[in-house]
């Protein structure tokens, strides 16, 4: 009957199908509201990728352009003013600080640089790997992961010891993009259509079989509950530190709008936020339940979020530098 109807009524099939997916697309709508956010005055119109903050005051941000220039901003007034410095290379597209807030910073080219105290200047390290793109890093004390990729293929896991020598782990077809320490042996990681886990400290790695999107960031506020994020709209979570991971918002799916996520953040296992190109400014009070848009914010691109006691900065395309406080 419904294979007649849709021969003989293609004109009727096609309004009643376009009235499901407004039907189907409303009911997936966002709570639009509004959350009070400042632009910071920033001395650059470079890219920024990411940013940390070892205290309250004290904040950290990398980017840059491609092949040709590095920015590394500092700050030690909460962000009122940035102090603009590089550090003599190509752009910086990653950045993590561990438990000892020592810093580690990725990017174009291979090139890799450490922070080995807090107090003390960014220092750069070869580490042999001149034709990779270092799209991602992250330390648990002394040792270190780093994952590579370019063009949604050729992805790979490099290692970092206590010296800063490094060792080629795995290959993998697909780019690879983001890794998150949850402890010593425990490591996750996101990429093109894939997500990964080690529990051995990053010696072998698992395929957790997600696929459907671009995996960009992961967050685990706690050493169970973790989240990522695709740049199709996807949500992933997971409540068993990574052993298995279920869509909250599937970015493939027919009904649902695709948005282009770039990072996540939550400060404790229900309260997140994700930012992401042409303004994406989400947030969410019940583990990803329901999603709340924030209103009248910038159509800018942006690349990575932080919050530190209940104060959040989000920095952006072309220079951008964002505050909020959370309420």
């Amino acid at each position: 009957m419904i294979l007649i109807f849709m021969e003989k009524h293609n004109h009727l099939y096609f309004i009643i199908f376009t009235t499901c997916l407004f039907f189907f697309a409303s009911c997936n709508k966002e709570k639009t509201i509004q959350l009070p956010w400042t632009e910071l005055q920033s001395p650059t119109s470079l890219n920024l990728n990411s940013i940390h903050f070892t205290d309250d005051s004290t904040g950290h941000i990398i980017g840059g352009n491609i092949w040709f220039e590095d920015v590394y901003l500092k700050t030690t007034d909460a962000g009122n003013t940035w102090i603009v410095d590089s550090l003599r290379g190509k752009e910086i597209l990653a950045m993590q600080f561990n438990q000892n807030n020592n810093g580690f910073a990725v990017g174009i080219g291979g090139d890799f640089y450490a922070k080995e105290m807090p107090s003390s200047n960014w220092k750069y390290h070869n580490l042999f790997f001149p034709n990779e793109t270092f799209r991602g890093v992250s330390f648990w004390g002394n040792e270190g992961i780093i994952v590579t990729g370019g063009a949604f293929k050729g992805g790979k896991i490099i290692s970092v010891d206590h010296e800063f020598k490094s060792e080629l782990v795995d290959s993998f077809e697909q780019e690879l993009a983001t890794v998150f320490h949850t402890d010593e042996n425990i490591i996750h990681v996101g990429g093109y259509g894939i997500m990964l886990r080690s529990i051995d400290g990053g010696a072998t790695w698992e395929n957790k079989g997600i696929i459907g999107d671009f995996f960009k960031d992961i967050h685990f506020p706690t050493s169970q509950v973790g989240y990522a994020v695709g740049f199709s709209g996807s949500i992933i979570k997971t409540t068993d530190a990574g052993a298995t991971w279920n869509f909250i918002r599937n970015g493939d799916n027919l009904s649902t709008s695709n948005k282009p996520f770039q990072s996540v953040f939550f400060m404790d296992e229900q309260n997140g936020f994700i930012v992401g190109d042409k303004g994406i400014f989400w947030r969410t009070k019940n583990g990803g339940e329901e999603w709340e848009v924030i209103s009248d914010f910038p159509e800018v691109d942006l690349h990575d979020i932080l919050i530190i006691n209940h104060v959040g900065y989000i920095v952006g395309k072309n220079g951008r530098i964002f505050s909020f406080e959370v309420v």
